[in-house]
């Protein structure tokens, strides 16, 4: 082996190119699947975020620069908006007056002026006497539009009056030129289109244009409404009131105009409800005068018709008005609620006595149910004599029967004696009280009902004269409030004071209170920057091509083995050499890593493929070649693109006979060996095309070729065709067992290199990682390169770090 295949022991341990093995893991697949795990996920990639600004400058500063002037055309056409102010003083009523002459109350609450203020009934008047409804393109214009009015039938829109030159004629155009209507000087201008404008004839001058604008006065009140600012505080007397608009005074003119119209409509509208109440007070008085007068007649016709019949007696005792002893309770009214309750005393006792009969159903009647009833009782000696009888013989029968037994006539003579007092004596007494009972209800409920008749008719003449009396007194008292608030409206009519009065009026203001145009400029600048850089985010994020390392690591499973600058000629063609230093150096790097990919006892073999054509493969592996020849391998390069192969012109040797020759057995191993101008360095042509080369590059011709070259050569590196051109780079991966992936950004297709990387984790091929080549200038490959100017200073030259060896740049 050659000294330069030799790994220093210090630097055997641990390769800084290949992360750590993951145990129970082997073979391609789970080598790229180790690489995925054992790679970080990256926070916020502001490096890239700086590239994608940075590759879509042109674009970012283009939308920026039409938003900026879309927004400056829009900032243009808005114009400063002034606030003119006003303070309208309210009169506000809290609680009932207390002192001082009659006066008409408040018309509104304090809450509802505000409503009252942004209504159409005054906003509306004042647009037609102000002509707001009419907008002109200049301030000076204004006194033309003194004897402006609008119809019902208006036509809103934009309107141009041209005069003639001899100021005789007048014509009345669209702004696009389609006349509307025609007159001399001195007529009424509009009339055909719902309005009436009559400008004084000296103000139209010969050949004057007046540009100008009608909407109808609701519309022009919307917009008013829409731009006035009303407010009372709560318990407050002051109305604040503001109007925004371009013109400061038309702005004034019309907030005067407005809170006089407010302050005038209030006064009318007080009149107008006290004129209104007024006359319903006086309906409602004749009504209460007339109710008056019928109830004091029927009262009258009352008494006269009852005055012969005896007056009332009430039936308890009632203090009369004026005397301080009650009066006695008629012996009528007593003797008929006595009856009464004797009444119902026998009903409840009917009830009760057939309970217990129905109770004893034929048999003895237990006593002790009579206890519930004392009245029967005692208005009944032989019951009650039988039920004390029936208890003291039951009393001796229980005590006789502690000594005797049932069959001594003294137990039978006193059984005898309780069965017919319980079975017969008292239940044949129950039944006697029942028939009188029964009797006697019949009788005294005719006679209650008799004397109850007598008792009603004796109060409803009273209860007739209090009906007319209360009455009277209710529509007297009607009449005289009535009265009193009629008088009070009369009074309030003559002395009505206005609710609403008008402290400061509008000025002018001089500077305007708001200029949206530099916020809208602004906001336009800020907007077409952000929608910028929002499409150049959303192009990086639906970019299929490859153009960022942590594509390489994160999304293919590929460990960067090395990076390569672009190589970019001045304008004589010639290329600087601190790319050509850069370059040098970064192949150096790649060489470095590749050894550690080897065991130190056996050649290098690998094989460079890309995923397409244009990323740059045969250069990266004329470069590798050539800087492990510069460090004293003896070194092979292999051109396996059998199609369309060119490194015989690159190293300027002779085509054929090539590696086709030789898998087609027309020439010997030494035959292709071809040496380069740089030592250690030889080359192996494609050779002459045929139609079964790519076939022949599965045979054992080709394994052989390669078993053989392992014996001569320290490293072997096979330049393969593209993954897409077909088995062609597969199968020279897998006769040299590892391949190296070049990677172009901007160029690779990231789809396409993840398919062709699955088709490769299927064979035995171990991928050693990625090369990009052509790294673009940038933040995102910034860690990936070497300094160009490291041992020197700017006045010195950099020695032979800055000294291109043997660099191919046209590969």
């Amino acid at each position: 082996m050659n000294p330069a295949r030799q790994i220093p022991q210090e630097l055997a341990i641990v390769s800084p190119y290949s992360p750590p093995a993951l145990p129970g893991l082997a073979g391609p697949t789970t080598e790229r699947l180790q690489q995925q795990a054992w790679a970080e996920p990256p926070g916020i990639s502001w490096a890239r975020y700086i590239d994608v600004l940075r590759r879509h400058f042109f674009l970012i500063v283009g939308l920026s620069a039409a938003g900026t002037a879309l927004g400056y055309l829009a900032a243009r056409r808005v114009k400063p908006a002034y606030e003119a102010q006003t303070t309208i003083w309210v009169n506000t009523v809290n609680g009932p007056q207390q002192s001082g002459p009659i006066r008409a109350q408040q018309l509104l609450p304090a809450a509802s002026w505000v409503d009252l203020l942004r209504s159409y009934a005054i906003v509306d008047p004042v647009v037609r006497r102000l002509h707001l409804n009419v907008s002109y393109k200049e301030r000076t214009d204004s006194v033309l539009f003194r004897g402006f009015s609008s119809s019902a039938t208006l036509t809103p829109g934009q309107y141009v009056l041209k005069v003639d030159r001899s100021r005789e004629h007048y014509t009345l155009t669209k702004p696009d030129g389609t006349p509307v209507e025609r007159g001399n000087i001195g007529d009424t201008i509009g009339l055909k289109v719902g309005f009436s404008w009559l400008p004084e004839p000296g103000l139209l001058k010969p050949g004057r244009i007046v540009e100008f604008a009608v909407a109808t006065p609701r519309g022009a009140a919307m917009g008013l409404l829409g731009s006035v600012h009303a407010s009372l505080p709560d318990q407050g007397q002051f109305l604040r009131i503001s109007l925004t608009g371009t013109d400061p005074e038309r702005v004034a003119r019309a907030l005067n105009g407005w809170a006089e119209e407010f302050v005038a409509s209030s006064i009318e509208l007080k009149k107008r409800h006290l004129l209104q109440f007024k006359q319903t007070l006086a309906d409602q008085l004749a009504v209460a005068e007339t109710q008056l007068h019928s109830a004091e007649n029927d009262l009258e016709q009352f008494r006269v018709s009852t005055i012969t019949l005896p007056a009332a007696v009430p039936a308890a005792p009632v203090v009369p008005a004026g005397t301080g002893a009650p009066q006695a309770p008629s012996p009528v009214t007593a003797s008929y609620f006595q009856r009464k309750a004797t009444l119902d005393e026998i009903h409840n006792d009917r009830v009760a006595l057939e309970r217990i009969i129905d109770e004893a159903r034929g048999g003895p009647i237990n006593p002790q149910a009579f206890l519930m009833l004392p009245s029967i009782l005692n208005n009944t000696p032989q019951l009650r004599t039988a039920i004390e009888e029936l208890s003291s013989r039951q009393a001796a029968l229980r005590t006789e029967q502690q000594y005797l037994t049932d069959a001594n006539p003294r137990i039978q003579q006193l059984a005898e004696g309780v069965r017919v007092l319980q079975q017969e004596t008292i239940p044949r007494i129950a039944l006697s009280v029942l028939a009188t009972l029964r009797a006697r209800e019949p009788d005294l409920s005719s006679r209650v009902d008799e004397e109850s008749r007598d008792l009603r008719a004796i109060p409803s003449r009273s209860t007739q004269e209090m009906r007319f009396v209360r009455r009277l007194v209710a529509s007297e008292n009607l009449y005289n409030t009535l009265k009193g608030r009629y008088e009070e409206v009369s009074l309030s009519d003559a002395e009505t004071a206005p609710d609403l009065s008008i402290l400061d009026v509008a000025v002018p203001p001089l500077f305007p209170s708001s200029n949206e145009a530099p916020r809208m400029l602004f906001l336009a600048i800020l907007a077409s920057f952000g929608a910028a850089v929002g499409l150049a985010l959303l192009h990086d994020r639906f970019d299929k091509r490859f153009r960022y390392p942590e594509q390489a690591t994160l999304e293919l499973g590929l460990t960067i083995a090395g990076t390569v600058p672009r190589f970019k000629a001045n304008r004589r063609g010639n290329f600087g050499i601190e790319i050509m230093s850069l370059a040098v150096e970064a192949f150096r790097s790649l060489r470095l890593a590749l050894i550690y990919e080897f065991p130190s006892d056996e050649p290098i073999v690998l094989g460079v493929s890309s995923p397409a054509a244009g990323d740059g493969k045969s250069l990266v592996s004329s470069n590798l070649a050539l800087a492990f020849a510069n460090a004293g391998s003896r070194t092979l390069l292999i051109d396996g693109d059998v199609r369309r192969g060119a490194l015989h012109a690159t190293f300027d040797v002779s085509p054929t006979p090539g590696l086709v020759e030789h898998l087609h057995g027309l020439a010997g191993v030494e035959a292709i060996l071809h040496p380069t101008s740089t030592p250690n360095l030889f080359v192996i042509a494609r050779g002459a095309r045929r139609n079964r080369a790519p076939e022949l590059l599965i045979s054992d011709v080709m394994r052989r070729l390669i078993i053989s070259m392992k014996e001569q050569f320290d490293v072997i590196i096979i330049d393969s065709p593209p993954l897409v051109a077909g088995m062609d780079a597969y199968a020279l991966g897998a006769a040299a067992g590892s391949m190296l992936l070049v990677l172009r950004p901007a160029v690779t297709d990231r789809k396409l290199a993840a398919a062709k990387l699955e088709v490769l984790d299927r064979l035995p091929i171990r991928v050693l990682g990625a090369v990009v080549n052509a790294i673009p200038g940038g933040s995102s490959y910034e860690y990936y390169g070497s300094a160009y100017d490291y041992g020197g200073t700017p006045s010195e030259p950099a020695g032979d770090l800055a000294t291109p060896a043997g660099l191919v740049v046209g590969a």
